[in-house]
């Protein structure tokens, strides 16, 4: 009895397109700090890269080793890293897919997957301080909608009928329960939106092209994209990429529709014998000081080297831009209590002079 041998592996297979997770969900910013130091680590220290996606199955909950066993399975076939990151249905976020797919690109994948565990660890430091500066606020904004939830249902309590103070006309356990129905509803619209947008559900991208164009909001922003930009041009023209699809990169990066609607015009003008600082320059979005490091990096032959020290500058405007909002953040909060006890304050008030008036006129 004979048998018939495998088949054999079509060596295009591996080009084809990659099934995408059926799975959904995103990995977490301190899941996915720990997960690019660890693949940093493993790669800086020459080990194989399947061996070091294996490795990395074994940690972390049952949902992040099963996307790292796909990711494996994929890289085994011979797929690259960045396609195996990006079949799994945003299981990753897109500007670790990009910045992978410059490493590769570049031949420099170690040193993209420890700078972005640096650059999320950053991120979490930011909110973990953005949560303890607005925490306090939080907490008395809390205490004062409970006091008037509290207040509307005693003055229901003590009063025969409608009482003569209420507050803008609730009172007792109906008005409490619509007043803490409709907070409710507010807090949960606000916090479902937040939610929604960090699991990648809802894109926030019209509102954030409306914020490039507000003073002080836009520039911060702009260093937030441009901190990512600067970074990954300085990897990608250091390489024999070229300069097209090392714009084209760069520019994908920043994640953000406001720069990513100029790339196929950027590539036509590089087409057509101009220069990077050209090609930015026309779109007009891009600020001078970024224009004039370009220039002189493209002058003096160091674009890569201009753009590294530009990265850091943008970076270090990108944290202090954060500290000053978690700021604004926590007065805001603070503002918004004050006017709530003002606001019940004035209200009593005034319905407490209109009872006297009205005692005066019997």
């Amino acid at each position: 009895m004979s048998t018939q041998p495998p088949p054999a592996k079509d060596p295009l297979d591996a080009y084809a397109p990659l099934e995408k997770s059926k799975s959904g969900g995103r990995i977490g910013l301190q899941a996915l700090s720990r997960f690019c130091h660890n693949i940093g680590t493993g790669l800086h220290a020459g080990v194989d890269v399947r061996r070091v996606f294996e490795t990395e199955a074994n940690r972390g909950s049952t949902a992040h080793r099963n996307k790292i066993l796909e990711i494996r399975e994929h890289v085994s076939r011979g797929t690259s890293v960045s396609e195996a990151l990006k079949a799994s249905n945003g299981y990753f976020p897109s500007l670790l897919c990009e910045m992978v797919e410059v490493g590769e690109r570049t031949g420099r994948l170690e040193q993209i997957f420890l700078r972005l565990g640096e650059y999320y660890e950053q991120l979490l430091k930011l909110r973990r301080t953005f949560i303890m500066g607005i925490a306090w606020p939080m907490l008395e904004l809390i205490g004062a909608i409970l006091v008037i939830g509290l207040f509307i249902l005693i003055i229901g309590m003590v009063s025969d009928g409608e009482p003569a103070m209420t507050f803008f006309g609730l009172y007792g356990a109906r008005g409490a329960i619509i007043y803490f129905t409709i907070v409710g509803l507010i807090a949960g619209a606000f916090t479902m939106t937040i939610v929604a947008a960090m699991r990648g559900w809802i894109s926030l991208e019209p509102f954030l092209r409306f914020l490039m164009n507000v003073p002080f909001l836009g520039t911060g922003l702009q260093n937030v994209a441009l901190s990512r930009l600067t970074w990954s041009l300085a990897m990608a023209t250091d390489s024999d990429l070229s300069a097209k699809r090392a714009v084209e990169l760069a520019v994908k990066t920043t994640q953000s529709t406001y720069y990513m609607r100029f790339i196929d015009g950027m590539k036509n003008v590089i087409g057509r014998g101009r220069t990077m600082h050209d090609a930015f320059a026309t779109t007009g979005v891009y600020p001078d000081d970024f224009l004039a490091s370009l220039e002189t990096g493209e002058i003096a032959g160091s674009i890569s080297e201009t753009m590294l020290i530009l990265s850091r500058e943008y970076e270090d405007r990108t944290k202090t831009f954060f500290r000053v909002m978690t700021g604004i953040a926590g007065a805001l909060v603070f503002l918004t209590v004050a006017g709530i006890i003002i606001t019940m304050i004035f209200k009593m008030a005034m319905q407490y002079i209109g009872i006297l008036n009205d005692a005066a006129n019997i």
